[in-house]
């Protein structure tokens, strides 16, 4: 006898059939590099005896066993793994031996990615992502599902989780008035009412920026590890002929190591496009791994325009943002909001996202120096302290915006809402005492940015650490 499903309720599902086969596919690359990988020292001139000891095919043989297994294992993980889009949260539960169950709450969403290895692409499958605001490991993965279903779900979370945080804020408002007044809420607008099944289908969005390949292979080519491979490959060759085995063996891990980066920078940027769609940002990206991520505007707790030496000759910048649970790592792809753009790309996305940065005090920060369109800079005395870029450092008090800026040649502009500020610190070295100067540090969430301003004088930082705390409750107070 069935039982009716509550509403609100889906019941579990599996993933996609051939998951199983995509990990192993998966597992058979990482084993084959794993097997290369032993083999680099004998490639540079290091190594050591055959570790096969002439038996290549009882190795070969044992290999084929180890894929055998990892395929086996890939099945019984997704014959036990299943999912559902409950009324609050998404579960995924896992596991034959050690079983897991992992649950995000609709309202601790702060990003949906949808990715498409290589393989995934060949099958017509796609893995959604869900970033949480635990942290890089609080991600849960749903791999693999139909690309078709994968929308779907994506959809379909970010549109709870936007509904979510209404009946949050509601209910946290209520709760200010009168306590049984936020019990009315509770009961009336509380998440329990969402309808996964009423989720809409989403416009596709109007396209902001679209990036050239040729651009962003121009892009990697323009910066330092670039000069240096260009220097450093033609060296390695030499020593190769020459057979100078010392020397191979030092700079050849370097070159493959910095080659490496580069490429998966190149392979990760490619096909580059921003979507703006209501309330949230839409970034395509990948050349064989197509990411979609999906981000609330709101979610944006601070952004980073940045502009190297080498891309003064250009005039490209590119634009990073911390969004709190989508990524720890400097380099991680999910906080990449333009590879490279040029001056008005960087500020119709900026305007976009930051709507309390003007086009003029964006443009003074990327391009301007000294006090500048409202700018307070950083004291003379910060000469001795930074002779060449000291006119740079400053900032300024947009309405819903804290800017600030530093660097000749390598010129940053950071952008922090007042609301976004976790917490705030002055620090003073010993060098900066001798000279009277601090710098003041604005707290935002994890990521790539790390809003600061240094070597103001003592006092001007102390007003602005004061200042700012009060310009963050009022705006978290007001938001």
């Amino acid at each position: 006898m069935s039982h009716p499903v509550p509403a609100g309720e889906e019941q579990w599902a599996h993933l996609h059939p051939l998951s199983p086969l995509l990990r192993g596919g998966l597992a058979f690359t990482a084993v084959v590099a794993y097997l290369v990988s032993q083999q680099l020292d004998t490639l540079f001139g290091a190594g050591g005896d055959d570790p096969t000891q002439g038996h290549l095919g009882w190795a070969a043989l044992v290999v084929l066993g180890v894929l055998l297994a990892i395929v086996a294992g890939a099945w019984l993980s997704w014959r036990f793994s299943r999912y559902r889009v409950g009324s609050t949260l998404i579960e995924l539960r896992t596991g034959f031996v050690f079983r897991q169950h992992r649950q995000v709450r609709f309202d601790r969403i702060q990003a949906v990615d949808v990715g498409r290895p290589l393989l995934a692409r060949l099958t017509g499958l796609s893995e959604v992502v869900v970033q949480s605001a635990g942290g890089k490991n609080s991600q849960l993965k749903l791999s693999f599902l139909a690309d078709s279903r994968a929308q779907e779900v994506r959809e379909q979370l970010m549109t709870l989780a936007s509904t979510a945080d209404t009946a949050s804020t509601t209910s946290t408002e209520s709760t200010a008035s009168t306590e049984s007044t936020a019990t009315t809420a509770s009961a009336s607008a509380g998440p329990t009412d969402i309808t996964p099944d009423s989720t809409p289908v989403a416009a596709p969005g109007r396209r902001v920026v679209l990036v050239p390949n040729a651009r962003v292979v121009q892009s990697v080519l323009y910066n330092g590890h670039s000069v240096f491979l260009v220097l450093a490959v033609p060296a390695l060759l030499g020593f190769l002929v020459a057979g100078v085995g010392g020397m191979v063996a030092w700079l050849g891990p370097t070159v493959l190591g910095l080659g490496s980066t580069q490429v998966k920078r190149l392979l990760h940027e490619c096909n580059f496009e921003l979507l703006h769609t209501g309330d949230r940002l839409r970034i395509r990206h990948g050349l064989t791994d197509l990411r979609t991520t999906t981000v609330p505007l709101h979610r944006i707790q601070a952004v980073e325009v940045s502009q190297p030496l080498p891309w003064r000759l250009t005039g490209w910048w590119r634009l990073r943002m911390n969004v709190a649970g989508a990524g720890h790592d400097e380099d991680a792809t999910e906080t990449v909001l333009l590879p490279v753009g040029t001056f008005e790309e960087v500020l119709a996305v900026l305007v976009l996202v930051l709507p309390g940065a003007t086009r003029d005090v964006a443009a003074a920060a990327m391009l301007g120096e000294g006090a500048t369109y409202g700018f307070t800079a950083a004291t003379t005395r910060a000469r001795r302290l930074d002779p060449v870029g000291w006119r740079r450092r400053g900032y300024t008090v947009a309405p819903d915006v804290l800017v600030t800026r530093r660097g000749r040649l390598w010129r940053v502009a950071q952008f922090v809402p007042h609301a976004r500020v976790q917490s705030l610190k002055v620090s003073q070295g010993p060098l900066q005492r001798s000279q009277g100067v601090a710098s003041v540090h604005l707290v935002s969430t994890p990521g790539p940015v790390s809003p600061v301003v240094a070597h103001l004088d003592l006092h001007a930082a102390e007003v602005l650490l004061q200042e700012q705390v009060e310009r963050s409750g009022l705006a978290r107070r007001s938001s």
